[in-house]
């Protein structure tokens, strides 16, 4: 009997849970209808709703709102804001977006090593971009040191993840590579695999 009521009580969370998860979802289409349809003041409110409740892709719209003041007066602390907590909760979009706005200003305080810090992340959360992003980092040696390694193991799990970019320029950071190098790298990029999403 006990067993029964706790399966039922189990039962009816999860039917609640999934009922919140639609709700969000329709919640957030309509968000993006709105927006589409030129109601960005109603966007806005939508997103900012979904936002405190902790929607990562609302957080990241709302950013993306804030920073080009559409349906609200322009505001560049909301826009990092916003965007710091999508990629806080795992949204590959914000990470990348960070990743370069970071590295593309030379004003930011520490921006090279943000910018490094969020293509790393986005790269571990398995975007092809910020694969791609954190190897050309590690090629160029701007914003860290120069180690073609990591750039060829990076490279080419870009190419692995999808990106055809990826591969002309991981075969020519193979060919840089001595053999004692490429078997350290074969080694990394298996084990890196077992980790990616």
């Amino acid at each position: 009997m006990r067993i029964s009521s706790w399966h039922t009580v189990f039962r009816l969370q999860l039917v609640f849970l999934a009922c919140l998860a639609l709700l969000a979802c329709s919640d957030y289409q309509r968000a993006r209808s709105a927006y589409e349809a030129g109601q960005y003041t109603k966007a806005l409110q939508i997103f900012e709703q979904l936002s405190e409740a902790g929607n990562s892709q609302a957080q990241y719209d709302l950013s993306q709102m804030y920073f080009q003041g559409i349906g609200t007066p322009k505001s560049i602390e909301q826009g990092w804001m916003w965007m710091n907590r999508a990629a806080d909760k795992g949204n590959i979009q914000a990470m990348l977006e960070l990743g370069v706005r970071y590295q593309a200003s030379s004003s930011l305080e520490n921006g090279e090593e943000m910018a490094f810090i969020w293509f790393q992340k986005a790269a571990m959360a398995g975007s092809s971009v910020g694969q791609y992003n954190l190897a050309r980092l590690y090629e160029s040696g701007k914003q860290i040191p120069v180690d073609l390694v990591q750039a060829y193991v990076w490279m080419t799990l870009s190419n692995k993840s999808g990106n055809p970019t990826a591969a002309p320029e991981a075969r020519a950071l193979k060919a840089r590579l001595s053999p004692d190098e490429l078997a350290s790298a074969s080694q990394m990029i298996q084990e890196l695999k077992k980790t990616l999403p």
